[in-house]
């Protein structure tokens, strides 16, 4: 075999053996690869879960029930504060920024904060639009919410249901908690 002709015969054996089994046999598509997936992912697929539950009861319901998506300390702090307002809490339901939970045409951005994650949620709800933001942080049990942050759309003020809940405990320690209007 003279020397020029080797580039030809080496091509030919090349060709020859990528016949022999498909690509993908021994190099797998990138997908497959190990592509890292998205940290953020999973604060945002748990706040989906809960707007996209049909019984979720917000901010209320049982200690297990909060505590799956909330800190040990946000759900205990709310427990507490439904035991002293007679299940009134802040007067709105925070994850909504409303007395009410009908919520249609949820959007979902999630971002890292220095904290963990921010997931701000865009929604009609009772057909009004709204924005919350939950702060999310890692915990032992996983992601959870830490804060929920939203604003007010008739004053425009921004509230954070702890600071919500620390004014309602304070009027609720001056005898002015929140009353039921019915």
């Amino acid at each position: 075999m003279s020397h020029p002709t080797r580039p030809l015969v080496a091509g030919a054996l090349c060709l020859a053996l990528a016949s022999c089994a498909p690509v993908a046999d021994f190099w797998p598509p990138r997908s497959m690869a190990g592509a890292p997936v998205s940290p953020l992912r999973a604060p945002e697929d748990l706040i989906r879960g809960l707007f996209e539950a049909p019984d979720w009861e917000g901010t209320g319901g049982s200690r297990e029930a909060r505590l799956a998506w909330m800190t040990p300390e946000l759900a205990e702090a709310s427990l507490r504060l439904d035991a002293a307002t007679d299940g009134i809490g802040v007067g709105m339901e925070p994850s909504v920024g409303s007395p009410y939970i009908h919520v249609t045409n949820a959007r979902y951005d999630t971002r890292a904060t220095p904290w963990g994650a921010e997931v701000r949620v865009r929604f009609l709800n009772t057909n009004q639009p709204r924005e919350t933001r939950f702060e999310m942080v890692m915990t032992e049990a996983g992601w959870r919410v830490a804060d929920i942050v939203g604003t007010d759309p008739e004053t425009g003020r921004t509230w954070r249901y702890t600071n919500l809940m620390a004014e309602t405990f304070a009027a609720v320690a001056r005898d002015e908690g929140p009353r039921d209007p019915s």
